[in-house]
């Protein structure tokens, strides 16, 4: 009976540790997620904020914008990840396997193609923060779906050339009127790639009316 409980309490003594380690790591798994969107689309009162124009209704002479904000991180939470962590981006929970630095992105789950799936690949913004880029692109979340009257001072503000892809020195500068004949004509497709790939910010004036739409680049295919 003795050697019975003596052997039990000697499992008992050889699990513990085991038991301590699981729990350890549980708690110390990270799950890193992005940084909170500080747009409000009810509050849109001198705002700027990335966009995609989806549409006109020319009967009440608004158009649809998706509010899109880039997935951003903080360096520090990034540069803590380890093997077991996780990272929350594009709506899944992605578990960190490695991590690298190349050609000067931090690479999680690097794999053989560039942009892989599983891989996840940041670099540092103008925030200083950690942007995810997908393709040769940031990656973009849908925040909020708008719909905006057309004012007569709208403007919309052209920095690439429209017949080649090519950025310009200075910026064409067009109406509100002629930004939706533009819209009219690509939505005919007789025009190339426009307004809602990702590469567009519109400016809300005080008032919070829509005045300036901006095109800052066309992936020209």
């Amino acid at each position: 009976m003795k050697k019975a409980l003596s052997l039990l309490l000697a499992l008992c003594l050889a699990v513990l540790p085991l038991l301590s380690l699981a729990e350890e790591d549980v708690t110390e798994r990270t799950v890193v997620t992005a940084l909170a969107s500080e747009v409000n689309p009810d509050a849109l009162a001198s705002v700027s904020v990335n966009a995609r124009i989806i549409g006109y209704d020319a009967k009440k002479n608004t158009l649809t914008l998706e509010i899109i904000v880039p997935e951003r991180f903080l360096p520090e939470d990034i540069q803590a990840l380890k093997s077991g962590d996780a990272i929350w981006t594009g709506g899944q929970e992605i578990e960190v396997q490695t991590v690298a630095d190349v050609d000067g992105y931090t690479v999680i789950n690097e794999g053989e193609y560039e942009y892989s799936e599983g891989s996840v690949w940041l670099y540092e913004g103008v925030d200083m923060n950690y942007w995810v880029a997908d393709g040769h692109d940031n990656a973009w979340t849908l925040f909020a779906t708008v719909d905006v009257p057309v004012t007569d001072h709208l403007l919309f503000l052209d920095e690439i050339n429209p017949a080649t892809g090519e950025t310009l020195t200075h910026p064409a500068v067009h109406s509100g009127a002629e930004f939706l004949a533009m819209l009219e004509k690509e939505a005919a497709g007789e025009g190339g790639p426009g307004f809602a790939t990702n590469n567009v910010s519109v400016v809300f004036d005080e008032s919070g009316a829509l005045a300036l739409i901006t095109r800052y680049y066309v992936p020209w295919q």
